[in-house]
């Protein structure tokens, strides 16, 4: 659940044709601050444009043109966002709801169907966090999962003629999908829509997912281990050798979850030919290299960051999330992908016993 439950104010900007005018226009509520702020909703959040507020009634108004339609966020002079809407062609207007303490935009096709499909996935949200307080069974919170998902396609169903659907699709179902399914799905949009970054990255991201399909061979990874040596993934492999090339961060709590699981699958297997390449994506090496040994990780580790602060080997293998991880065999092929919890231990004793 924590990995398919995505909020929807962290999907990243939204693209289609060049040239979109737009005028958002609202009443903030009577402690806002004195100037608010558009901004790309994005890592870099860059500031679109900024306005004051009319002392007299809380009233703003935004109006300008961007290259493309995107999310973007409207903050306050502390940066703290107040809403999340759509910019794209025509005239978007922003409300407080006194008794709810929020905003909402609306009026124009995005952000009413945005509304609309978000207050579907909360109900969902909502429903699935209180099953899982009270007890519920693995099986019972399982048809929850399936049903949000099952939501989130027929809300792409009903959108695919315009950026919503594609935004749902990109950011929430696709990560879901193989490489084909994607295929499969993009086919359906109009060529409008399929030409936008947004669709372009999500195909390119299904090409790069091909190459690591079960059956596939493994794309080689040179990175970094502890003691500043570069390590190839393909000096692990070979005859006789499983490999389990693992993508994780210390500061991934789910990555953190599946440590025992992995030391334990080592341990058992160590002398049998398994091994684990774990591929690291933090930031702070120092932090990295104390986790590793505080955690008993005596495996093979690298770290996939490089000086750019990029991941050649993260977007080699087209990883969007983490843990993810890929079994390679002694034929070099990719046997098992995103084994998780005792699925590790389990596939081994299928190979080794």
């Amino acid at each position: 659940m924590k990995r398919m439950i995505v909020a929807l104010l962290s999907i990243a900007a939204l693209c289609g044709c060049k040239g979109v005018r737009y005028d958002i226009s609202g009443t903030m509520a009577p402690d806002a601050a004195g100037e608010i702020y558009l901004v790309s909703a994005d890592a870099d959040q860059t500031t679109i444009a900024s306005t004051t507020i009319d002392p007299a009634d809380g009233s703003f108004r935004f109006k300008g043109r961007v290259e493309e339609p995107m999310l973007a966020i409207i903050t306050d002079d502390n940066e703290s966002p107040i809403t999340a809407l759509f910019i794209e062609e025509g005239k978007v207007k922003v409300s407080y709801d006194e008794t709810q303490g929020s905003y909402t935009a609306a009026g124009t096709v995005s952000n009413d169907n945005f509304n609309a499909a978000n207050d579907r996935l909360m109900q969902l949200q909502m429903k699935y966090y209180t099953q899982a307080q009270s007890g519920a069974s693995e099986e019972d919170q399982q048809q929850l999962i399936d049903e949000y998902n099952a939501a989130i396609q027929a809300i792409v169903d009903e959108n695919q003629d315009n950026i919503l659907g594609a935004y749902l699709f990109a950011r929430m179902e696709s990560g879901n999908l193989s490489a084909a399914e994607i295929r499969a799905r993009l086919a359906k949009f109009p060529k409008q829509l399929r030409e936008t970054k947004m669709l372009k990255e999500i195909e390119e991201f299904a090409a790069k997912s091909e190459k690591t399909e079960v059956g596939a061979p493994f794309t080689e990874i040179v990175a970094r281990d502890a003691a500043g040596n570069d390590v190839a993934l393909s000096s692990l492999t070979g005859e006789g050798k499983w490999v389990l090339v693992d993508f994780w961060a210390t500061w991934c709590g789910p990555c953190r979850e599946e440590i025992p699981y992995l030391k334990a699958a080592y341990e058992k297997y160590s002398d049998k030919g398994f091994t684990i390449y774990g591929v690291s994506l933090d930031n702070d090496a120092d932090a990295w290299k104390k986790f590793i040994v505080d955690n008993g990780m005596t495996w093979t580790n690298v770290i996939g960051i490089d000086e750019s602060k990029e991941s050649p080997a993260a977007d080699a293998y087209g990883i969007r999330s983490i843990p993810s991880n890929f079994l390679i065999g002694p034929d070099g092929k990719i046997a098992a992908k995103n084994l998780r919890g005792e699925e590790v231990e389990n596939k081994l004793k299928e190979i080794f016993e």
